[in-house]
């Protein structure tokens, strides 16, 4: 865990050092899912803090944005002690992305039940137009450009052909870059188990390796590719 925590954060930080200000983090860890695991007994608010501590030592002023009133007044208390006078800790649909924050990281993003103002929300932060006091164009450009982070979304397009197998998912994704992918069970069968790995900048690859009783070796990867499988 500590591992995969280490190389999403550095993944993160690479791409914002590339000029990438739309992210994506996704881990499908059980200690990841916020729907099935409460903030408290996940690893979510780890990542949070180990983010925002990275993010903090660059001198930016960080805007953490929460699924649900009750997330974001758990996460108050888990937030690192050093973290706590120098992020911002809002809701979805509640709090804004403010003039005085350089980065926005919204953590489980999601829309149970096809909730479409979720969506709105999540566009409305993103897009959201410079105040009309900043008239300098330069400054109207980097604030539309401020890095908006998204931590294992779970956000579903109202689509005719979305289904709980195949999700449609909102049209503004495709602005994001993944910075950082991992699903340990992608493939599993009863000699091998394959793991699905992406961490900027490399590539996205597949990594397989043996759960033969005998089998002493570890996971090999099998290729890599510029597209997710």
């Amino acid at each position: 865990m500590e591992d995969a925590l280490g190389q999403a954060g550095r993944a993160v930080l690479a791409a914002l050092d590339d000029g990438i200000y739309r992210v994506k983090v996704q881990m499908s860890l059980a200690e990841f899912d916020a729907k099935e695991v409460p903030m408290a007994k996940g690893s979510i608010m780890t990542f949070v803090n180990s983010v925002g501590g990275s993010l903090v030592e660059r001198g930016l002023r960080v805007n953490f944005v929460f699924n649900s009133v009750a997330d974001a007044s758990e996460a108050k208390n888990l937030v690192r002690e050093d973290l706590q006078d120098r992020v911002t800790i809002n809701v979805l649909g509640l709090g804004a992305f403010g003039e005085e924050d350089d980065v926005c990281v919204l953590v489980c993003p999601s829309n149970h039940g096809k909730d479409l103002r979720r969506i709105e929300d999540v566009e409305r932060l993103m897009y959201a137009g410079p105040p009309r006091t900043m008239t300098s164009r330069k400054q109207r450009r980097l604030f539309q450009q401020r890095p908006i982070i998204l931590l294992n979304p779970s956000l579903e397009a109202i689509h005719q052909h979305s289904t709980p197998a195949s999700k449609v998912q909102p049209m503004f994704m495709s602005d994001f870059t993944t910075a950082y992918f991992l699903d340990p069970l992608a493939m599993v069968s009863r000699s091998s188990q394959a793991a699905i790995l992406k961490s900027y900048p490399s590539q996205w690859q597949l990594w397989m390796r043996s759960t033969v009783a005998e089998s002493t070796g570890g996971y090999r990867l099998v290729w890599e590719r510029t597209t997710a499988p």
